[in-house]
This record gives structure tokens, sequence and C-alpha cells, in this order.
């Protein structure tokens, strides 16, 4: 697919009592931030600069607060199936003959997995989109 799946989002929910009225706090920043919960009910964000927008959320329900953050971050993309299977990958597999071998011995023993990747360390010089031969 074309979408990022990796990221995170710097949003907390809370449900203010019995009657399920609930709020949201985001903070969009793309700077290096660091969120420490602190003794209830204290969150304390730290970022080093940039832009600070903050987006507070209000709904009758967690539900309701949970869907407006949705339509401002838009929906998750779904993964592939088969990305959510084992995956298996180490370090230094020498050479292409050993991940074969290593393939054939997990199917020999019917391990079930997925994926199998090499480290980084079959590139050059462990750049990325290059090959060391």
């Amino acid at each position: 697919g074309t979408h990022n799946l990796y990221g995170h989002y710097t949003f907390f929910l809370c449900l203010e009592d019995n009657s399920g009225k609930s709020f949201g706090v985001f903070l969009m920043n793309s700077n290096a931030m660091e969120v420490t919960i602190q003794p209830a009910p204290a969150v304390t964000y730290r970022t080093i600069g940039g832009i600070l927008d903050f987006y507070i959320l209000l709904g009758d329900t967690p539900e309701g607060v949970v869907h407006e953050f949705l339509e401002l971050i838009g929906r998750p993309v779904i993964p592939p199936y088969w990305s959510l299977g084992f995956q298996l990958s180490r370090w230094d597999y020498g050479s292409l003959e050993e991940v074969k071998r290593t393939v054939e011995r997990n199917r020999a023993i019917d391990l079930p997995y997925d994926i199998q990747y090499t480290d980084i360390d079959y590139m050059e010089d462990k750049k990325d989109f290059t090959y060391d031969a």
C-alpha cells in the first residue's frame, strides 16, 4: 500500500463521571516530545519546540470523542493480513543460501511463519535500497 503505518498520536481520553460525558486532548506537534503520566490526574507534555496545536474534543460518550478524533486525523488503515503473521529475522545469515536453508528447515518441522527477513547487513554499507553482492 501507499500508507505509512508507523507513527503515534499524543491523545488522551477522559471519562468525566457516571454520566458518560467525556473529553479528549490531542497535541499535534512534529518535534521531539516526551509525555509523562504523573500521579493522577496530571499528564505532562514536553517538546523541544515547534508549533503546538492542541485540540480539545468534547462528547456525550467516549465513543463520540473517539469518533471526533478519527474525523480529525483520519480512520486507521487495516494492515495487510500477511503482516500480522509470525515473522523471522536475524543479523548475519551470511548468504542467500543460508536464508533458503532457514526457510527449508522451518518448513520441514511445520513451523508456521509468514515472513522471512534479512537484517541490514545485506545492504551496501547498511544503506537503504542498496544490495551488497
